[in-house]
């Protein structure tokens, strides 16, 4: 994993340390931002495994379709 990639991990660990310390303390619904890091998380994997983020994929796909229009 690249240096970038190390240093964005570690930055969502600690969010994610953090958005647990905060559930155990505040009452809430904690589900939709335990369920972006998660997909922050899935994100970073898959650049690290050389694959587009579904995100990505779908930018590039209207960037495409706006250019041959």
């Amino acid at each position: 994993m690249s240096r970038y990639l190390e240093e964005a991990a570690a930055i969502l660990r600690a969010a994610s340390s953090d958005l647990e310390d905060t559930a155990k303390t505040i009452r809430g619904n904690w589900q939709p931002q335990r369920v972006e890091l998660a997909r922050e998380f899935a994100t970073l994997a898959a650049i690290d495994k050389g694959l587009l983020p579904a995100e990505i994929v779908g930018t590039v796909v209207e960037a495409i379709i706006a250019r041959n229009s």
